[in-house]
């Protein structure tokens, strides 16, 4: 009787195995969760995949302003500048700008030169029309030097400017700008900075190649 018994419950055993788990649930849910993440990563945007930063053009200017130092006589001051042109609009590189003939402030001061140098940011917007509007912005170091002595002194220059720009040709554009220039003054001249600073008007010719949209 016991032996009956026991083979009973091991047929019994043997006829209900342990349920084993649902793998096709488990793979349904993984590739649910795969496909919502693909859908969020296609519609977030970021900083870096919304703006577009690629390499262009390059350029190359010649630029020449007109400024008073002393509320009457007319300067010249000529440079240029080169570099790269990012996403068709923007461009950054480094120039450079020196006075064609001394000036003096004042009827009895000395004479002087002036120059100054340093990085440059371009904004151009939709350059790709035939006329569009320009921004300039050059930040560095000045230099002013006494024409009779060649001492010179060193000081902060910011010169932003507006204007529209041309497209004359593919490799060659044609700008006007109006803008105003802001110089730290000159403790070893004391030259003021109102003495230097000035409003200016430039005309610019670019020369260079652009590409992509």
């Amino acid at each position: 009787m016991t032996s009956a018994y026991i083979r009973g419950v091991e047929t019994k055993n043997f006829n209900h195995p342990q349920k084993q788990p649902d793998m096709k649930s488990f793979q349904i849910v993984v590739i649910c969760l795969l496909a919502f993440t693909g859908l969020t990563a296609q519609s977030e945007e970021t900083l870096f995949n919304k703006t577009n930063l690629n390499l262009s053009g390059a350029w190359g200017s010649a630029a020449y302003n007109f400024a008073s130092f002393n509320g009457d006589d007319w300067t010249l001051i000529r440079g240029g500048y080169g570099g790269i042109e990012l996403g068709r609009d923007l461009f950054i590189g480094w120039g450079g700008y020196e006075t064609r003939d001394k000036f003096a402030v004042n009827d009895s001061d000395p004479s002087y030169n002036f120059s100054y140098h340093g990085p440059v940011i371009g904004i151009a917007p939709n350059s790709v029309k035939m006329i569009h509007p320009r921004f300039t912005f050059i930040t560095g170091t000045g230099k002013v030097t006494n024409t009779e002595n060649n001492q010179n002194d060193r000081m902060f220059v910011f010169q932003p400017s507006a204007g529209f720009e041309f497209n004359v040709f593919q490799w060659f554009r044609l700008g006007f700008e109006g803008g105003y220039r802001f110089v730290g003054s000159s403790d070893k001249f004391d030259l003021t900075s109102g003495d230097l600073s000035a409003p200016f008007a430039q005309v610019e010719m670019r020369f260079g190649l652009s590409w992509g949209d």
